[in-house]
């Protein structure tokens, strides 16, 4: 995967954008760059750093083995919109992926918070309205591949 774009659609390659957080070489600066390396971790199903940057508050009885599994198959990243602060920054964003052969979306703007120098992931509001059924046929494909939904995932 070295020389190939990431998959949080960053246009770096993995090397240079999530590896080194995965590999915990490095933290994210922004709220932004751990949600990316939070999509990545989902693709690569890499539960122990999704447990990480997960707020302990918030986390529930969820475990490393559930955020390991690979539940759905994520084809896109795209960052509408992302705020950081001091200690405190959300990030809306659209996260396609195909699901019993149909694409869909998850739209969620996310919360997160700076502790000990490192951000985390806290909890999120979701919008379902936009789940899927909003693309048309003509349109791009939301997958990222540029070309038309219905050449595509359709």
């Amino acid at each position: 995967m070295n020389t190939n774009q990431c998959l949080c659609k960053s246009g770096q390659t993995y090397q240079q954008c999530c590896q080194p957080f995965h590999q915990l070489q490095q933290k994210p600066d922004t709220c932004e760059q751990l949600m990316r390396s939070r999509f990545s971790a989902f693709c690569l199903q890499l539960g122990e750093y999704l447990f990480s940057t997960y707020h302990p508050n918030f986390r529930d009885n969820l475990t490393i083995e559930q955020l390991s599994e690979k539940s759905l198959d994520w084809k896109n990243l795209e960052i509408v919109h992302s705020n950081d602060g001091l200690d405190k920054g959300t990030v809306e964003f659209k996260a396609w992926y195909l699901f019993e052969d149909q694409l869909h979306c998850h739209h969620e703007l996310s919360n997160f918070v700076k502790e000990h120098d490192q951000w985390l992931y806290c909890d999120g509001t979701f919008y379902p309205g936009q789940k899927s059924g909003k693309i048309q046929r003509n349109d791009t494909c939301p997958c990222g591949s540029g070309k038309k939904y219905k050449k595509c995932c359709a």
